[in-house]
Order: C-alpha cells, then sequence, then structure tokens
C-alpha cells in the first residue's frame, strides 16, 4: 500500500522534478562557463580563494560552492509541487483513494526532499567537474573540506527553508496568482530581515562573530522548515477542499495572518526610522492594504451590493 502511493505520487510529480532538475543543470552550466570566461580575461591564477579553508560560507568572484540557482529551484519546487495538486485536484483524488492524509502528507514531502537532494547533489557534482575540466591552463582549482561542508550546510538549509515557507504557502493558499505575490513579497522581506538582524547580533551585546552567525543562521533556517512542515501536516489533516478558490483554504487563519502581517511589515519599513508620523501612516496603510487584501470577496460583495442599491 505504501509502495503504490509512493509510486502514484512519482508518477505525478516525476516530469515536473525533471523539469527542475534541467533548470538546475542548465543554469549551472551557464554560470560555470560565464565563470571561466570572465577568469580567462582576468588573467589571474586561481579559481578559489583562501577563505575555502575556513568555516564559513564560501562565495567567491568565480565560484560558489553552493549555487544560488539550486535555492531557487527548492523555492520553485515548494512552490509548485502543492499548488499543482490542488488546482488539478489530485488532492481530491488522493483524499478519496483510501490512503490517510497523514500518510499522504508525509509520503509527498519525504520524496519531494530526497528528489531535490538528488538534484543537489548531480548539480554540484556536475558543476564542480565542469570547473575542473574547462578550467583555464595555468589556472588551479583548490577546494577545502571547511568551507565546503559549511557552504553545503548552510545552502541546504537555506533552500530547505525556502522550501518549506512556500510548500506552506501553497497548503493554505487556493488562488495562484495571490500565492506568487505573497511568496515572493515574503522571501524579498526576507532580505531587510537579514540586513536588520546581521548589525544588531555582531555587535554588542551579541557580538558573534562570523561563523558563529552562519552557523545560528542555519539553526534558525531549519527550526523554521521543522515548524512549517509539522504545522502543514495538521492543517492538512482538516483541509477542506470546499474552501480551494478562496485566498486562505484555512478560514479560521485570517485574523491571525492579518495580525502577522500588519506587525511584519510595519517593523520592517519603520525600523531605524525616527520619524513617527511615517512610521503611522506606514502602520495605516498596512492596516488597511492587509484588511482589503483578507477580505476583499467580503469588500467586492458589498461594493455590488451598494451599486445595486444606487442603481435602483
Amino acid at each position: 500500500m505504501h509502495n503504490q502511493l509512493d509510486r502514484l505520487i512519482w508518477r505525478r510529480h516525476r516530469r515536473l522534478f525533471l523539469a527542475l532538475g534541467a533548470l538546475a543543470l542548465f543554469a549551472n552550466v551557464v554560470m560555470v562557463i560565464i565563470a571561466l570566461s570572465s577568469r580567462q580575461t582576468a588573467g589571474a591564477h586561481q579559481l578559489v580563494g583562501a577563505s575555502i579553508h575556513h568555516w564559513a560560507t564560501y562565495k567567491g568572484d568565480y565560484f560558489t560552492a553552493y549555487s544560488y540557482w539550486l535555492i531557487f529551484v527548492y523555492w520553485l519546487a515548494g512552490l509548485l509541487l502543492m499548488n499543482q495538486d490542488l488546482k488539478d485536484n489530485f488532492n481530491q483524488f488522493l483524499f478519496t483513494s483510501g490512503f490517510s492524509r497523514q500518510r499522504v502528507y508525509w509520503t509527498k514531502l519525504r520524496q519531494s526532499l530526497v528528489v531535490l537532494l538528488g538534484i543537489s547533489i548531480v548539480t554540484i557534482a556536475v558543476q564542480y567537474s565542469l570547473y575542473w575540466l574547462m578550467k583555464p591552463h595555468g589556472v588551479s582549482f583548490t577546494l577545502a573540506w571547511p568551507g565546503l561542508l559549511t557552504s553545503w550546510i548552510s545552502g541546504l538549509a537555506v533552500a530547505t527553508g525556502l522550501f518549506a515557507i512556500c510548500w506552506f504557502a501553497a497548503l493554505i493558499i487556493g488562488q495562484t496568482g495571490a500565492l506568487i505575490v505573497t511568496v515572493t513579497g515574503f522571501t524579498l522581506s526576507l532580505m531587510s530581515v537579514g540586513a536588520i538582524s546581521q548589525p544588531i547580533l555582531t555587535n554588542r551585546p551579541f557580538s558573534l562573530s562570523g561563523s558563529q552567525l552562519t552557523w545560528l543562521v542555519i539553526g534558525v533556517w531549519l527550526i523554521a522548515a521543522i515548524i512549517l512542515f509539522v504545522w502543514g501536516a495538521v492543517l492538512y489533516q482538516h483541509l477542506s477542499l470546499e474552501h480551494n478558490g478562496e485566498y486562505l483554504m484555512v478560514p479560521r487563519l485570517k485574523r491571525p495572518v492579518y495580525l502577522v502581517f500588519v506587525i511584519y511589515v510595519t517593523g520592517i519599513f519603520s525600523w531605524g526610522d525616527t520619524n513617527w508620523v511615517a512610521d503611522v501612516v506606514t502602520f495605516l496603510i498596512t492596516v488597511i492594504f492587509g484588511y482589503a487584501w483578507l477580505w476583499r470577496p467580503r469588500i467586492g460583495e458589498r461594493l455590488h451590493q451598494w451599486r445595486a442599491r444606487h442603481d435602483g
């Protein structure tokens, strides 16, 4: 029974997995070719800098130990896997096929993470091999375990965290366009969170070193991913397909999401700003926009009723 479910989900998602794998490979091959072409014109003698020997995430001018394209593939996979199953009624088919929802959820998740890990391994192997085989004459390509291991672990942690965010969002949001806007906006906002957090953590009273900050970020991403995966399993158990097409497929989350949205967005835009008038304006805009976004069907219905009465 378990193997049957594995095969069923694999047949459903294999084309998407192949497309994601092809995207990762193609993008990284192109990036390697561009990097080596730039290296040839630069006239330097090393592809990898000395910091590869440190226990820190490595990113040089011409070589990145864990490609940003792999992180994007994880992000895209989380967005598409759940959303496609919802829109194509595959969830409904699974719910009526005799499999428990918990088994369906964890089988999907396990299979997705295993395949994505496989894509990462193959892509990294191809990327590194191309660097070694195509490097210009007289240019060295020297690697070291400290920088590689830290970069791999850090990259996988960030990728898994972003996958979890998209996976969870696609589980509870029933509108594809709104899902893309929401996830893209939240992902971009994380850059602001990082910019705000870094000086706080590296200065007093925390005074974290670069290495300590890296491992803290890894831990935060992994903990966040675990929380979202477990929370998603709980919500998946009670997911009602009658709300398919609504912004939130779990109506009771509407108020908590609204509250978090207002606090989060206001905090990001107001951080470090001493102009209280601008902060108040930001807060009011966030309150109005969040309400209009989450309750727009109700607002639209009321506008329709008002127009009907006015025209009458």
